[in-house]
């Protein structure tokens, strides 16, 4: 009987995910959709998901022999993903080239099975204090806030103030009171 189910959840897992993230080794995926990407010591280059608009925080590093390690701050991108989808920024090949472009802002490009194309609103998330970005999750949630921006396990899009309140009144009781608990711990942090 274990044997069976484990064959089957192995014979299913594959698609369960029909998306795959893809960066080159200068690119790391901090969060999906919101949520902070567990990653190992050497970093995820293949990330599973689904098709679809995702909303995907990621940053340029970069160990230079003529300089030294370079990081960007975040950025979050929403890319369509669809099959196997590659995030990439310009090559930099040099310390003092990447320190003038991380200074200008670096340029992300997209390709998936729809194409070749540069992601064109991409904006950097900002931090305060000592380690700016160690809840990259609250500065998500923060910058989402800020840009009316929803984001469901599964998809992202923006959503106006009247959308809101016509999903509030659509819901029943249950999930107002699950969204008024989310709002009342979402205000107290």
């Amino acid at each position: 009987m274990k044997f069976t189910g484990l064959f089957l959840t192995l014979a299913i897992s594959p698609f369960a995910f029909s998306g795959e993230i893809v960066t080159s080794n200068d690119v790391q995926v901090l969060a999906i959709n919101g949520t902070k990407v567990q990653s190992s010591f050497l970093g995820e280059k293949k990330l599973e998901t689904e098709d679809g608009k995702q909303q995907i925080v990621v940053k340029y590093t970069n160990n230079f022999r003529d300089g030294g390690l370079l990081e960007s701050r975040p950025y979050i991108l929403t890319v369509d993903v669809k099959g196997k989808t590659e995030i990439t920024t310009t090559k930099l090949y040099s310390y003092p080239q990447a320190s003038q472009k991380l200074r200008t802002g670096l340029e992300w490009f997209v390709e998936s099975e729809k194409g070749q194309y540069q992601l064109k609103d991409a904006e950097q998330l900002q931090g305060d204090g000592f380690i700016p970005y160690s809840d990259i999750e609250g500065l998500i949630s923060a910058y989402n806030n800020e840009n009316d921006i929803a984001v469901t396990s599964n998809s992202v899009k923006k959503i106006t103030t009247n959308s809101l309140i016509q999903q509030y009144k659509a819901a029943d009781l249950e999930q107002k009171k699950q969204f008024k608990m989310w709002l009342i711990n979402s205000e107290t942090k």
